[in-house]
């Protein structure tokens, strides 16, 4: 079963050089690339969840980013949802965790 995997374009231009039993190739259509970013996003943050590591951290920003880029959407305006989030619902610096006693998933 063929693994497809969006890469950093530096990999990408290296494996394609490289040769092998792969395709290399560039998404142009704006809402597959979405897709990809949105699963690149999951797959760093597993990574992240796993190691903790300021490198996987940085990973699962950049792919959120360039997710936030191709929408328009510019920090300015994620800082300003965040804030109003914040304020309406409040952060994460206090620490709560609930256990729901009768659900087998979240």
């Amino acid at each position: 079963m063929p693994c497809w995997k969006l890469v950093r374009d530096r990999v990408g231009e290296e494996l394609e050089r490289s040769g092998g039993n792969l395709i290399v190739y560039r998404v142009e259509d704006r809402s597959v690339l979405e897709t990809f970013l949105r699963a690149k996003v999951v797959e760093e943050a597993v990574e992240f969840a796993a190691s903790g590591s300021l490198e996987e951290a940085v990973d699962v920003f950049e792919a959120l980013y360039e997710w936030l880029r191709l929408k328009g959407v510019g920090l300015d305006e994620v800082e300003r949802v965040m804030r109003e989030k914040r304020r309406v619902k409040g952060g994460f610096e206090k620490g709560y965790v609930v256990v729901w006693l009768d659900r087998e998933t979240c």
